[in-house]
């Protein structure tokens, strides 16, 4: 409705159910200081979360390079901070476009305050907390106008925005402000794939939360609103898609895998085939959930080349999966475990946890991987 900024959009998913508390332990692990609240406000008459990040006085430059390694030393669940580094890079190669620099050398001076990192980061948390398999989005909104950056005046929308936003639909609202922000921008870009879409899929709702920004304006609400639900079909099917690609090089396949999983496939890989004359080539495959599958099958299409796509229904047998935490003598370790007719049949240490406390405590991962199997069945 309003826009897409990043502490919007963590607000809309904290006001649809994801634990603000649950959401600060977690960025506790980026070993930055700051203080996360959400406040209660009121827009047109609808009720909505405003966040607000407070933190010590800082005046850090932080590289894209730096970021990494702030996000992968944090803990954090693997797909979360799968989707926070995919927006930062997205953001490091628009600003390195921009500027003429190496992508992994660009210094972020606004995205790379705390504030910004933590509406990012946090945002990948809260949709993993809301258990978010795939995210659509419309349209998003562009301003107009001038902006104060570190580097002086901008226009609205700003070079890196508009970077980031390449390829993907947008529309123009006569708002003198800068209604999406190269954060807002990446993160829908990151969670999507940048297939923007008009038509949300079917599905049964489960919650809807509203963020709200600052600015207040006459003709539209300035809120994002964040819907939540299960999306239509039958519990455990999905769409099998199928494409097979001989005039493609290898990286560029390698890309578009990794650009399904970013945009909400349950799996992507390449299989290796031989087709006609004895042409060697691959067959790229992907898992989808039900109802995301033209938006998934659009994206495989632009990234290989390929003029179709195959698809059918397949079924799963699912088990119930929980993340639990347990406490050992030397610190704490998240627990993926999976059971079937109320019974675990497996517990698998979060490795990420798992790793850090091997290093921490000076022992061997495999004793970890064993005291934390221990303590869980305690």
């Amino acid at each position: 409705m309003g826009g897409a900024a990043g502490d919007m959009i963590l607000a809309s998913l904290v006001s649809a159910g994801a634990s603000h508390e649950a959401v600060s332990v977690a960025l506790e692990g980026l070993d930055i200081p700051f203080e996360l609240a959400f406040t209660p406000v009121e827009v047109n008459g609808v009720g909505a979360l405003q966040a607000e990040v407070g933190h010590p006085e800082e005046h850090a430059h932080r590289t894209f390079r730096h970021i990494k390694k702030l996000v992968e030393k944090a803990g954090l669940p693997d797909r979360a901070a799968r989707r926070a580094l995919t927006a930062f890079r997205l953001l490091a190669e628009a600003e390195g476009k921009v500027h003429g620099l190496d992508p992994e050398e660009v210094t972020f001076h606004e995205v790379g305050a705390v504030d910004s990192i933590v509406d990012l980061v946090g945002s990948c948390v809260a949709l993993e907390l809301l258990e978010v398999e795939t995210a659509t989005c419309g349209p998003l909104p562009l301003g107009h106008g001038v902006v104060r950056a570190a580097h002086g005046p901008l226009p609205v929308p700003g070079p890196a925005t508009l970077e980031v936003l390449g390829g993907s639909r947008v529309h123009w609202r006569d708002a003198p402000h800068e209604l999406t922000t190269p954060t807002g921008a990446a993160l829908m870009q990151a969670l999507t794939g940048g297939a923007f879409t008009d038509a949300a899929p079917p599905m049964v709702l489960r919650g809807v939360g509203y963020g709200a920004g600052r600015a207040r304006f006459e003709d539209f609400p300035n809120l994002l609103r964040a819907v939540v639900g299960e999306v239509e079909g039958i519990a455990g099917d999905v769409e099998l898609l199928e494409a097979n690609v001989d005039d493609a090089p290898g990286e560029l396949l390698g890309a578009a895998v990794e650009r399904l999983l970013r945009a909400g496939a349950l799996d992507a890989w390449l299989e290796p085939i031989t087709m006609k004359r004895g042409r060697g080539a691959y067959k790229v495959c992907a898992l989808t959930p039900a109802g995301d599958r033209e938006r998934l099958a659009r994206l495989l299409m632009r990234e290989t080349g390929t003029l179709g796509v195959r698809h059918h229904a397949v079924g799963r047998t699912v088990a119930e999966r929980r993340v639990v935490e347990v406490e050992l003598s030397y610190g704490r370790c998240r627990v993926k475990a999976g059971s079937l007719d109320g019974e675990d049949y497996v517990v698998s240490p979060e490795y990420a946890d798992a790793a850090s406390l091997a290093e921490k405590a000076g022992l061997p991962l495999a004793r970890v991987y064993q005291d934390v199997r221990a303590a869980f069945k305690k």
